[in-house]
């Protein structure tokens, strides 16, 4: 897969000074806050941002990294007119102050990019376009409409920003982003471009420190990218699902085979004429290739499915689908089930994923699929770093599909009014933009958050999952939360699937959520209950049948047998039988309530709960046990079963190394591997009595020990 096509730093930089220089040339930077609108126009046009008053533009030239098209072009009015609306502004006209709003953010916009800032470890450098795009439409619309209230409150008070009050200040001060966005205009005023600030507090008064300290207001912090909950990925997975196996499969032969069947279609007719061409296309290709689903039956959604819009009281779920603009609805809907199981399934960043091409599956050299792509967000490289993700089978499905899905968009209408197209129109894009009607748009880029929104409410699913609406970053904190509650080693394993740089970037998405700590602790000490339950169940089973015992392995794997026969003979007693939960109790106890019974490495327990004795603490201290300093023969560890094959055959390794190393002299490597023979045989008795009682193994043993003590002396 090629990098995205995108200009090189130099090239971007050379281009954004050449506006800068060309502006610099004619006005004085002091002279912009005083410039009529005609002038800033000229200006704004000058650095690349458009010829069109109130509305600012951040063209590709400028920016190339992927950002939401929103972003691309601003309408100042509409935006002020957002924040208005919360401001409650009643029986005054505001249209002159808007007016005045727009230029004074115009004039903003324009200091933004021409006035350098410092920076850390630098002198001074300038804001990315896309970066004062995005001040311009979060922050400033939210300080300019307040500013307005606060004018027409005081209608004669002198400048816009300087009528926000010290309420208004500790608000914004409160945000980071507009406490950002207040420090850059004190920038400017201290460098002399600018004048029209909030006053600065009074220091003058006074504190009495008798009177009690004014109440911070609270800080917002939404946590909005929360994981999705279990119940909703439950409503939605398997419908999701059946878009990708059932619908897809028969969806893209239609697409793929509805081009050569439009040829036919006489495109200078009328709108409604062409949907009844394509209306019999649809109907012929059908009659031709019936849907089907995996199991062969007639294809048909077990849910309501949404494939219309319901314009003039048509059917808004009505099935099979006859007319373009239920083949389009379908096919939006079958690429946004694609972008949900890749970002569900790839943990990946909307930035990583977005950049994808259709080629992004390979076969590593393990015979395994991976996800090829770049990542951006922790590099240094303008164009990324290349990564890898594996690919389970219903990711590379999805992938082939959504490969197949674009390359049959290439061909298919962009306009029912324009006709087939000559040339292909998406590259190699894979996600493609589709229009509601049957248009797409000249450009490849798709909102990605309406597209899963999109999804939710044609699946007939609530696409508010906890309060909060779909966003792709959820699919990630959701992958977080998943592994960090049931994955051994979880830190690591997510460290590798999200390309942090550091395991405490991975720590911080499994730890800073109290609820999620909780339940991961929950379900690890349910584990643990869980897996001594099986070993005991698996001693019982050979027990009541008279079957040789499983092998588990070391110190404290007698205990176990032990524990197994009381416990059965007390249920005797009793008059009771071991069933089904007995297992579950007995191991509830053993594990001190799951909180005993760690994993030290594969196959291998320690038993010590918190409070008992252990060889892992030097001190012999009655803490949690140190599961770095496992010993062989403490009496806590279990050596399951499992384990015995594994360690017969490395045993046979080392043994083979041992002699070589004594035929060849080399008599540093016999006494190390000797010595992790000899920790090999601790686990389990049976290996221990076979190789002790080997005549060539004695006499390794008795040559490195012999070697060790002239060593010694």
């Amino acid at each position: 897969m090629n990098a995205p096509e995108l200009q090189s730093k130099h090239e971007l930089a050379n281009l954004e000074e050449e506006g800068r220089l060309a502006v610099l040339q004619r006005f004085d930077i002091k002279d912009i806050q005083h410039l009529s609108s005609d002038d800033l126009l000229a200006v704004q046009s000058l650095l690349g941002h458009g010829d069109l008053w109130g509305c600012w533009q951040t063209p590709k030239s400028l920016a190339p990294s992927k950002i939401p098209r929103i972003l691309r072009n601003i309408d100042f009015v509409r935006r002020i007119h957002v924040y208005l609306a919360k401001e409650e502004i009643i029986g005054t006209s505001i249209d002159q102050l808007v007016e005045e709003s727009v230029l004074e953010l115009t004039r903003i916009a324009l200091l933004m990019r021409l006035t350098p800032f410092r920076r850390r470890n630098t002198k001074g450098a300038l804001l990315k376009p896309s970066s004062i795009s995005t001040y311009l439409f979060q922050a400033w619309p939210l300080i300019t409409a307040r500013a307005i209230r606060r004018k027409v409150d005081d209608p004669t008070s002198f400048g816009l920003f300087q009528c926000l009050t010290d309420e208004d200040m500790q608000e914004f001060c409160a945000n980071k982003n507009t406490r950002a966005e207040l420090d850059r205009l004190d920038t400017f005023v201290a460098r002399r471009v600018w004048s029209d600030a909030p006053r600065l507090p009074d220091v003058r008064q006074i504190t009495n420190p008798s009177q009690k300290t004014a109440a911070r207001p609270p800080q917002d912090n939404p946590n909005q990218y929360l994981p999705f909950p279990e119940d909703w990925l439950a409503n939605i997975g398997p419908r999701v699902l059946w878009i990708v196996q059932d619908l897809g499969p028969n969806l893209l032969v239609l697409l793929e085979a509805m081009p050569q069947e439009m040829k036919s279609i006489n495109w200078e007719l009328g709108t409604a004429r062409i949907y009844k061409k394509l209306a019999i296309c649809i109907a012929e290709h059908l009659n031709h290739h019936s849907w089907l689903d995996r199991a062969g039956n007639p294809l048909s959604p077990a849910f309501r499915l949404t494939t219309s819009s319901g314009k003039l009281g048509s059917d808004q779920f009505e099935w099979p689908p006859r007319g373009w603009e239920h083949i389009i609805k379908l096919s939006v809907t079958l690429q946004a089930a694609h972008l949900f199981i890749t970002l569900l399934s790839s943990a990946g960043r909307i930035g990583e994923v977005s950049t994808l091409t259709r080629g992004c599956v390979e076969i590593g050299r393990d015979v395994k699929n991976y996800l090829k792509g770049f990542t951006y967000k922790l590099s240094d490289n303008l164009f990324g770093d290349v990564r890898q993700w594996p690919a389970p089978e219903i990711l590379c499905q999805c992938m082939g599909q959504q490969a197949r899905f674009a390359a049959a968009m290439d061909w298919l209408p962009d306009s029912i009014k324009l006709g087939l197209p000559i040339s292909p129109r998406f590259g190699n894009t894979l996600w493609v933009s589709i229009g509601i009607n049957g248009n797409t748009g000249e450009s490849a880029e798709i909102n990605f958050n309406q597209t899963l929104i999109t999804l939710a409410n044609r699946l007939d699913v609530n696409p508010k999952p906890g309060g909060v609406n779909i966003h792709p970053h959820r699919f990630r904190k959701t992958i977080g939360r998943l592994a960090g509650i049931a994955l051994f080693n979880a830190p690591l394993v997510l460290k590798r699937l999200f390309g942090h740089k550091s395991i405490e970037m991975t720590l911080h998405y499994i730890l800073c959520d109290h609820g999620v700590r909780e339940e991961a602790e929950k379900v690890l000490r349910e584990l643990r209950i869980m897996h001594c339950a099986d070993a005991l169940e698996e001693i019982h089973q050979a027990l009541r049948d008279n079957l040789p015992l499983p092998g588990n392995g070391g110190p404290g794997a007698a205990r176990l047998v032990t524990t197994v026969r009381n416990a059965d003979d007390q249920l005797k007693q009793f008059g009771r039988v071991w069933d089904d939960g007995s297992a579950y109790d007995l191991a509830y106890l053993l594990t001190a309530q799951g909180k005993g019974w760690r994993l030290i490495k594969e196959n291998i327990v320690c038993s010590k709960a918190p409070g008992e004795d252990g060889l892992c603490q030097k001190t012999r201290s009655k803490g949690e046990p140190n599961t770095a300093n496992c010993q062989p023969e403490c009496d806590n560890r279990i050596v399951l079963m499992r384990q015995r094959r594994d360690s017969e055959q490395i045993i046979e390794q080392y043994l083979d190394i041992a002699r070589q190393a004594r035929d060849d002299g080399q008599l540093l490597v016999l006494s190390s591997v000797v010595s992790n023979v000899r920790e090999e045989l601790e686990n389990f008795t049976d290996l221990k009595a076979k190789y002790l009682s080997n005549h060539e193994v004695l006499s390794l043993f008795t040559l490195c020990d012999e070697t060790e003590a002239e060593s010694e002396s």
